[in-house]
This record gives C-alpha cells, structure tokens and sequence, in this order.
C-alpha cells in the first residue's frame, strides 16, 4: 500500500511538470516597428501574449568623420582689409604720383568655397578707394566740361594736392595652395561701379593758415572699373596686387593712365 501510495504521487508530480511545460506562453517576437529619435534606435516589438517590448540603442558617433569635416572644412567666410598704395601706369603724360600718401584702403565681406584640398574659389564682395597724391604739391587737379587738367596754385604754398574715387566691387579669385597651407598663390578679376570721387588741394595763405580748395563731384574717373587681381601668400601673410585693364580717366576727359594698386591683406 504504501509503494503504491508513492507510485502514485510520483506519477502526478511527472504530470503536472510535463502540463507546465506544454501550457508555458511562447514568448517568441511577432512584429516589430523600428524608428530614430534624438540619436537613439528604437524597437517596438510584440510577443504572442500581446505585451510591447521596447528597445533602445544609442548610435555611436562617427568620430572620424568629424575630425575630416572639422579638419578641411567645405566654405569659410569673413571679413578682410586691403591696405596699399597707389600708382598710375602712364600712356600719356601725366603728373607724378607720390607712392607715400596715395593709400588703397578696402573693407571686403569674403567666402571661400574649397573644392580640394589644395584649390579653393574665393569671392569678395567690397568697397575700395583710389588717392592719387601728385609729387608736385603746387600742382592742383581741376575740371570743367572738357575734362580734367593740372595747373600750378598761385599761392605757390601747397602742402598736398590728389585726386580720389571710390568703387564698389566684386572679385573672383581661383586659389591653390600646399597641403602645410604656408603657401598659397591665386589669380582672378574684378569688377566695380563708382560711388564717387574729388578733388582736393591743401595749402597756407598768406597769414600761414592752413587752406583747403575741393573740386566736388567726379573728377571724371570711369563709372566702371575692371581687371585683374592676383593674391600671394606666405604663412600668415596675404599680399595682393591689382591692375585695371580699364583707363582711370573717361575717354577724352583726363591723360590716358591705368591704375595699379599694390599691398597687403588683413
């Protein structure tokens, strides 16, 4: 009886195990939904039971990637200022132009496309100023309906005498330089539209006070400017150089001259 009475037990102990394992849910995944936010992958999924699984996995950065995008970067852009002097290139006579004193100050807006590497397009959008500073300072720029011509003053007691214009400009510069970008060397053109221009005379009368004479207005410079500009530099030095293809002065209106302009970018 009581080998029977185990037997028994042992019997619905095996037959109970055996039903757990038979009714136990299948917990395999039936579908799932997988979407991106802030970074992160994330899964939905359901199981047979109908109970959501959610998932998160944070994406890993490609740092390699970043250190190129940071490293070669495809466009900067900033401002730059031309400072240098200028002079005349001379078809006709005309008076001498005093380096010292005949400044060509600019502000330009640049950008910088990098197409490599070693190559990149550089356009400049700006303002630049001719002063052309006579080496004869009795000798006055005036004008009238023919054009422009130079007279001695008859104070005979001049301190500076120049003509000046202003130009609104756009500049295209094709650019290569080394991979150590300690040497760069381009050449491009520009363009510009006179914004104004005058004439000024300075001198003392004959108490000693100092006196200034204008020729306000043009002093018949072309309304319109264009040439070639070449950039060169060193470390962290720019230098640049301009030359107009076009005559300073309007055709018939003033001596046959083209300006060049010379000095370095900051």
């Amino acid at each position: 009886m009581k080998f029977a009475t185990i037997t028994l037990l042992m019997f619905l102990t095996v037959s109970l195990g055996f039903a757990q394992g038979l009714s136990k849910p299948d917990t395999t995944v039936q579908e799932s939904k997988h979407f991106r936010i802030f970074g992160t992958d994330v899964t939905i999924s359901k199981n047979e039971e109908g109970n959501s699984v959610w998932e998160f996995t944070e994406i890993e950065k490609d740092s390699n990637k970043s250190k190129n995008f940071n490293k070669y970067p495809k466009s900067d852009g900033g401002l730059t200022f031309d400072i240098g002097i200028n002079q005349w290139v001379e078809t006709d006579p005309a008076p001498a132009v005093k380096p010292w004193g005949s400044w060509n100050p600019a502000i330009n807006a640049f950008h910088s496309y990098y197409a490599s590497k070693n190559f990149f397009l550089k356009t400049t959008l700006g303002v630049s100023w001719y002063n052309f500073k006579f080496e004869d300072r009795n000798l006055q720029a005036l004008r009238n309906a023919d054009g422009v011509y130079f007279e001695e003053h008859p104070s005979q007691t001049g301190i500076r005498s120049k003509i000046s214009a202003s130009y609104a400009n756009l500049t295209l510069v094709p650019t290569i330089r080394t991979s150590s970008k300690n040497f760069r060397f381009g050449i491009g053109g520009y363009a510009g539209m006179r914004l104004g221009g005058r004439g000024k005379f300075v001198y003392r009368d004959t108490n000693g006070n100092k006196m200034k004479e204008f020729q306000m207005g043009n002093m018949f410079a072309n309304d319109f400017r264009y040439g070639l500009r070449s950039e060169i530099g060193i470390g962290q030095v720019d230098f640049y150089i301009n030359y107009d293809l076009n005559e300073f002065f309007q055709q018939n209106k003033g001596p046959r001259v083209n300006a060049l302009s010379f000095g370095i970018i900051i």
